[in-house]
């Protein structure tokens, strides 16, 4: 007796439950059939598949970092995306740039004539846009904010962004201060800047900005101070971290409840986490061993904070053994590659949308021979069919 047929509904049901964080299954599925391959590119369909699986942050598709010599002093350097899926961005010319921010679908580099790059790896869809006018910061780094009311982030793309810049300069009478401007892509202007005066240079940091609440927070060379851009009042003003970390690391998180969080390398053996709490200031959530994660691990050879995937718990690690991926939570370690030198990653975290071509979907997750081999395919039984 031959097994009953899937109904519409029980495949749409299988369908929903495909993992987002490898989009070569939706790539597979689409291409058993002609009815899938349709209900897996409508859009209410996609809805429903986002909205399934809402309860986690958008997945990790890769990373972003950048290649350079002297990363202090952003020489001209490249880019680089490393796949963590099968999922390969669209083309990007990465010279001569350096990666500032990934957020909300979308990727921000700085060139070396001072101009902003925006760029979207699931459409290949790049704007450019220079700095503020006047600007002339000694140190300078940027974020990318999706600006579509209500948008959920799971997968955003082509809809209005906001930047936000914010560096080092001098007053009118020589002093130091840190400016910061948001630029708005629907109104495309820039807003006046918001400047605060500080005794030390406050160097930023080249490391991943971070959205909390309705801030966005940078962090400064040393461990001195996070400056933190108000996105509804656009202002700019100076939080002081709980301790200084002295010869160790640090970077800028998310704590569990969407607050401000801090992880603090002590430069010995132990990373602090630490979150910033409304009435109550700093608030140490947690110390790790790293001699009981990292059985290699070397004081001798320090390592590095370089990247914090935003919704989730994942930060990475740099290490003279290579760069690692580690989770807070269940103290999971794993290595993504060995490199000399990772400086800094931004992890680039979206929805796999299959709105491109079907052979670019084969492509994904058969690779390109097969997309030839199904093309030859497809014409002999279109020829035989006729």
């Amino acid at each position: 007796m031959a097994p009953p047929e899937l109904t519409d509904d029980v495949v749409e049901e299988i369908l929903l439950r495909l993992p987002p964080d490898d989009p070569s299954c939706s790539a597979r599925a689409s291409a058993v059939c002609k009815p899938w391959r349709r209900l897996l590119s409508d859009p209410v369909f996609l809805r429903r598949h986002r909205a399934f699986h809402r309860r986690r942050a958008p997945p990790l598709l890769g990373f972003i970092h950048h290649v350079s010599d002297e990363p202090a002093r952003r020489v001209p350097s490249f880019a680089q995306f490393v796949p963590t899926t099968a999922f390969r961005p669209a083309e990007l010319e990465h010279k001569n740039c350096w990666p500032l921010d990934c957020r909300h679908g979308r990727a921000l580099f700085q060139s070396s004539n001072v101009e902003l790059t925006i760029w979207d790896p699931m459409t290949g869809d790049v704007r450019r846009q220079r700095e503020p006018y006047g600007t002339l910061c000694t140190f300078a780094t940027a974020a990318v904010l999706c600006a579509v009311p209500g948008c959920d982030h799971h997968d955003c793309h082509g809809g209005p962004f906001v930047l936000v810049f914010v560096g080092n300069d001098e007053d009118d009478d020589g002093e130091e201060i840190a400016s910061a401007s948001s630029y708005s892509s629907e109104t495309g202007t820039w807003t006046a800047a918001s400047t605060v005066h500080h005794d030390d240079s406050l160097e930023l940091e080249s490391k991943p900005s971070v959205l909390a609440g309705d801030a966005v927070h940078f962090l400064t060379y040393f461990g001195k101070a996070i400056l933190r851009y108000d996105l509804t009042k656009l202002e700019l003003s100076v939080i002081l971290p709980p301790v200084a970390y002295g010869d160790g690391d640090a970077l800028l998180m998310t704590a569990e409840d969407g607050e401000l969080g801090l992880a603090l390398f002590d430069g010995e053996a132990s990373i602090h986490l630490w979150a910033r709490v409304a009435g109550a200031g700093w608030v140490r959530r947690n110390v790790i061993d790293l001699y009981a994660v990292l059985p290699f691990f070397d004081p001798v050879h320090s390592l590095s904070l370089v990247g914090f995937a935003e919704g989730t718990d994942i930060i990475f690690l740099h290490t003279i053994h290579g760069d690692y991926r580690m989770e807070l939570k269940s103290l999971q370690i794993s290595k993504l590659w060995e490199k000399d030198r990772c400086f800094n990653i931004f992890p680039y975290m979206s929805f796999f949308v299959p709105g491109t071509s079907f052979t670019n979907l084969l492509a994904l997750g058969f690779g390109d021979r097969s997309v030839q081999s199904f093309r030859m395919e497809h014409a002999s039984c279109s020829i035989h069919q006729s």
